[in-house]
């Protein structure tokens, strides 16, 4: 049931200011949002997260479902991966943390077993065709419609998705958004 489930996206690390410093006070107030919303989702019925566990918001989002999984039993974690070795060039911090987040899921699905062109849209649908709810780290531009959130947020609109989006510059949240383009 879409009504009990929430997908994560963000834009790349890289187009932060803090970059990949998850100690930043920015990134912690991102966290922080983050983990607002979801505990605000999960009081009105979602239990079920999605993530592709790529580096960045959705990985954190994973990271923050897990840290809730003892606490809520019901809630559920599934990874959904693009391709087999998605982590396989990260750096040795990043493919750990990848790799306890996977040990310690509900479940984890595999849209390709090697990298194909479609195999990150492939996953990105599969994504919020699974979600009610998307939460996404994300700065609402025209400027950089080729990255793969850009592709998720609009496909989810489509879709008619509720979305929830927390500006990477300020942390400021921006409420339930539905609306069908």
């Amino acid at each position: 049931m879409l009504t009990i489930s929430c997908a994560f996206t963000g834009q790349h690390p890289m187009r932060f200011p803090f970059g990949y410093d998850e100690e930043d006070e920015l990134c912690l107030r991102i966290k922080n949002a983050m983990l607002l919303q979801i505990l605000a989702l999960y009081q009105n019925g979602v239990t079920d997260f999605y993530s592709d566990c790529e580096v960045g918001a959705s990985m954190w989002g994973a990271e923050l479902i897990l840290g809730l999984m003892e606490k809520y039993p019901q809630i559920q974690l599934f990874c959904i991966l693009p391709y087999e070795e998605q982590a396989k060039k990260w750096t040795p911090e990043q493919r750990e943390r990848y790799y306890t987040i996977l040990e310690k899921s509900t479940y984890n699905g595999l849209i390709s077993t090697r990298y194909t062109g479609d195999c990150r849209s492939r996953c990105n649908r599969y994504l919020v065709d699974h979600a009610g709810f998307v939460i996404a780290v994300y700065e609402n531009c025209e400027a950089p419609q080729l990255e793969p959130a850009a592709h998720f947020i609009s496909y989810a609109r489509k879709r008619g998705r509720g979305i929830i989006t927390i500006d990477p510059d300020t942390a400021f949240v921006t409420p339930i958004t539905l609306q069908v383009e």
